[in-house]
């Protein structure tokens, strides 16, 4: 006997795709559409709300003449790779709660050939945590048939603490080696066996070993990547470097143009490396053992190549007027960024900013960082910077960026004389912390 109190089946509304037919047409019974109805009549997406009541309206596959409508897969990938690009959908009923952005992994539940078309889209940048940075790496190493590592373009590690072992480090590098383009470092677990993985990555454009914490053997290092002919970026450990064997120079890659200098490079290393003059952008962060002669040997090889240099505190053996000179080394500069604890009000005289003669210093952004110790707030005045502006010292300037730890009264009348000079050349004067 029937039990009448069991509640009706109902069917759920769906359409079965058919490759080269396109969707089925389905119809809706009273029952069917009803529940349906109820179940998504406050759903709002373009800014049409479904009430009760209401018959959920069903999109027809089909022309005026009762033939099937499809898209060919070329123009359904093309769909899939801009939808996954896409931002969140907002409109003035969902502000406030903006819909989630469609991501890849949803695509590959729809069919086997959306799976196809979504996988290489999953796999390009991973987002690796503590989390799941063990699952990916057993899956990789599972899948030799597959081949998935081929399709990891981009490893970010920074946030990877101790979790990362030298052996999964060393195994994700062997797996994505073949097109990996950027890899960023974990903080710890970047040793010997990484290293001897990292010689199979020959597409590698970006390499941050930033945040490593290891002793990093600078002859081993320059051993894995001296074949790179793709890298342009390459970062320095911070803590420690050996340098160790480095005596007789080591070749550099031949398309480097970024480079950030940091941990324990040593003076003796600085003159008898052969620098390489294709570098634009020069960092110099952490480095402890690096005096001012070793700064200005440095940027008498490369200086008039440079685009943008930067200097990070601390670096504890350069003294309170180290910098004076940068600017008669890098002529060319577009941004430059110092600290005042290493700097005086001269390094924007007439004499270290001399006019050029051929051209206008094309300087655009100067960025000036302070440590906040004491004493560094008069090191320099905002006259320093007005007079050399209005003395056509610095022609290009559009944005000066100040630190407030300068200790400059920004309602003070010799900031708003600066703030006028430098928007008389269309810039401006900026504060940050």
């Amino acid at each position: 006997m029937a039990n009448k109190s069991r509640p009706k089946k109902v069917k759920a509304p769906y359409r079965k795709y058919v490759a080269g037919e396109g969707f089925s047409k389905v119809s809706f019974s009273r029952q069917s559409s009803s529940s349906v109805t109820a179940s998504i009549r406050k759903l709002d997406l373009y800014g049409t709300s479904f009430v009760e009541g209401d018959v959920v309206p069903v999109v027809s596959n089909y022309n005026h003449n009762g033939e099937a409508m499809t898209l060919p897969w070329e123009l359904q990938k093309l769909i899939i790779q801009f939808a996954s690009y896409l931002p969140p959908i907002e409109t003035p009923k969902t502000r406030k709660h903006k819909l989630p952005q469609v991501i890849p992994s949803e695509f590959c539940l729809v069919c086997h050939q959306w799976y196809q078309y979504s996988l290489p889209m999953l796999y390009h940048s991973p987002r690796l945590s503590a989390y799941n940075f063990h699952s990916f790496v057993e899956a990789l190493a599972m899948d030799r048939k597959k081949k998935n590592g081929e399709l990891v373009y981009e490893v970010d590690l920074s946030t990877i603490l101790q979790s990362g072992k030298n052996s999964y480090v060393s195994k994700l590098l062997r797996r994505c080696s073949k097109n990996l383009i950027k890899f960023t470092a974990p903080q710890t677990s970047f040793g010997y066996s990484p290293l001897i993985s990292l010689k199979s990555c020959h597409n590698l454009k970006y390499l941050d070993l930033g945040l490593v914490s290891e002793t990093v053997k600078l002859k081993e290092l320059f051993a894995a990547i001296k074949n790179f002919k793709s890298l342009t970026h390459l970062s320095f450990p911070r803590s420690s470097i050996d340098c160790d064997g480095c005596e007789d120079g080591f070749q550099w890659p031949s398309n480097l143009l970024y480079l950030k200098l940091s941990g324990g490079l040593t003076n003796e290393f600085v003159r008898k490396t052969n620098w390489p003059m294709t570098i634009k952008t020069l960092e110099f962060s952490d480095c402890p053992q690096l005096d001012e002669q070793s700064i200005y040997i440095i940027l008498d090889k490369v200086g008039n190549n440079l685009k943008h240099l930067l200097f990070y505190y601390p670096m504890p053996s350069l003294r309170d007027n180290s910098l004076d000179f940068i600017f008669r080394y890098c002529p060319n500069l577009l941004t430059i960024q110092l600290m005042i604890d290493y700097c005086t009000k001269w390094t924007f005289s007439e004499y270290m900013l001399t006019k050029m003669d051929n051209f206008e210093r094309p300087l655009r952004t100067m960025i000036l960082q302070s440590s906040g110790r004491l004493g560094m707030a008069s090191k320099i005045h905002p006259d320093d910077f007005t007079i050399a502006i209005l003395e056509d010292r610095l022609p290009c300037l559009k944005r000066l960026t100040v630190s407030e730890k300068l200790g400059w009264d920004m309602k003070s009348d010799d900031v708003e004389d600066l703030i006028n000079a430098i928007e008389d050349q269309d810039g401006g004067l900026y504060s940050v912390y």
